[in-house]
């Protein structure tokens, strides 16, 4: 089975679409998103639509959290809260219903999904190091947690005698692994195309996709907003 996983989609609609586009050329079976649906970017309804319209399983992250949960968005830096607290203002009312709805954790076949810790699904932590992907191994059991919320595509490899970042291609099936898919609205690693992760269950083979989109048109819809002027040039920057 090919699964891909999306996650930190952040509003921005070119770059969604984009995704949905490649996920369709790639011929995916299953479409799991990890969250962070809204903030950052110009367009969450619109985004919110697609999602819900294109994946088969939806998790909630932090972002989306803090649309219900205000005092979660305390926790964010001054653009991230800001970002969240125009979202408040022009998220429609069947789209917070549905944010509402959405489980922290997903599992099956011998894969778990968690937007950003298996430890603790609803703290939010990153891993973003082999020493927090030791403390994060024991807190599930399939062979694959696939995870976000850093916005920098990552696999950490646990073997019988360490654990270590490895690259993409086929894994080991004795091993065990926490994969970290990238961000497709808003991407952190110094690569300014979208990422999102496919996996092949059946030659157990992962790639990270990295796709070009209209970053250009985003970022002035972001500016246009009148969201702070920093989120419209990351996205061109991808820092």
């Amino acid at each position: 089975m090919k699964y891909a996983i999306i996650s930190d989609v952040h509003a921005n609609l070119e770059a969604v679409e984009t995704c949905f586009r490649e996920i369709e050329r790639l011929k995916a079976d299953r479409v799991i998103c990890l969250g962070d649906l809204v903030d950052y970017c110009a367009q969450p309804n619109e985004v919110i639509s697609i999602i819900k319209n294109n994946c088969d399983v939806v998790l909630l992250g932090n972002h989306d959290e803090a649309q219900y949960n205000y005092p979660l968005s305390e926790r964010f830096n001054e653009r991230a809260r800001a970002s969240s607290i125009h979202t408040r203002t022009v998220l429609q009312s069947q789209n917070l219903e549905y944010i509402k709805s959405l489980k922290l954790t997903h599992s099956e076949n011998s894969l778990y999904f968690v937007h950003a810790s298996p430890m603790d699904p609803q703290v939010y932590d990153y891993v973003r190091d082999v020493e927090t992907a030791s403390a994060n191994f024991n807190a599930f059991n399939e062979k694959i947690c696939f995870i976000g919320h850093s916005h920098r595509p990552v696999i950490f490899e646990n073997s019988d005698s360490e654990i270590k970042i490895v690259t993409e291609g086929k894994l080991n099936i004795n091993n065990r692994y926490i994969i970290n898919v990238g961000s497709v609205g808003q991407p952190r690693d110094n690569n300014n195309k979208l990422s999102f992760g496919f996996f092949d269950t059946d030659d157990f083979n992962y790639t990270n996709i990295r796709v070009d989109y209209d970053r250009v048109s985003a970022s002035i819809k972001i500016y246009k907003e009148g969201l702070p002027v920093f989120l419209a040039q990351r996205i061109l920057e991808g820092k």
